[in-house]
């Protein structure tokens, strides 16, 4: 488990407030899913993942909630436990 300073918690937080997540976080895991296809197995109850167009149009992508991390710095791993 990672221990946040003050400034550490600071910084992220104000750089992720810059950002427009509907955006972002759909793009981010795209991005992910399409140059690193391994990691599409992490995602199996995704439906179809089978190439770019279907990763990008898939709305549990787009769902996925890259905001949830930065709401939750302490426990990121139980944040995201149900994509185990």
């Amino acid at each position: 488990m990672v221990e946040w300073t003050d400034f550490e918690r600071t910084t992220i937080q104000s750089i992720f407030s810059k950002m427009n997540y509907d955006d972002v976080g759909p793009a981010a895991l795209s991005r992910c899913l399409v140059v690193y296809p391994w990691t599409q197995s992490y995602f199996g109850n995704f439906g179809n993942l089978y190439n770019a167009a279907a990763i990008q149009g898939n709305p549990m992508v787009a769902a996925h909630g890259l905001d949830r991390a930065v709401k939750n710095m302490d426990d990121i791993k139980a944040t995201y436990a149900e994509l185990s």
